[in-house]
């Protein structure tokens, strides 16, 4: 059985090769670029849900915190990345719900294992020793 999840990126080449990567581990991901689009998946048919939303903090013109809180707003796990010195925007992630938020080079080393972690869990239930991200444990 595939699990479907969602994404917000705007960078193609990171598009193609999150849904290539967690495709080979039945993950398929829709992808999306804007807040509309992102806004109108999170309506589809029940059985056309995702079960999980990814979303990338650096992406520009696009209200990334808005797709956090929409999707919390339908009790979505919502794994973040970005800029690991972009302390500001890890912030307002975690702030408008993201359960984690981790680092670009955190992301694409171990998406497969931070998507099956993100799936294990109750999708209304934080964490906050799960907030630390490699920015941290290095500090």
């Amino acid at each position: 059985m595939t699990t479907r999840i969602l994404a917000l990126e705007k960078d193609l080449f990171f598009a193609v090769k999150m849904r290539d990567t967690l495709k080979h581990h039945a993950v398929e991901v829709i992808i999306v670029r804007t807040l509309a689009a992102f806004e109108q998946r999170l309506m589809s048919a029940e059985d056309e849900k995702p079960r999980l939303v990814i979303v990338n903090i650096a992406t520009v013109g696009v209200d990334w915190a808005a797709a956090i809180r929409a999707a919390r707003a339908h009790t979505l796990p919502v794994l973040a990345f970005g800029s690991h010195m972009d302390l500001e925007a890890r912030a307002k992630a975690l702030e408008a719900g993201a359960q984690r938020v981790v680092a670009n080079s955190k992301f694409t080393s171990d998406m497969v294992g931070l998507v099956r972690q993100m799936l294990s869990k109750p999708a209304g239930i934080a964490s906050a020793e799960e907030e630390i991200d490699e920015t941290q444990e290095k500090a």
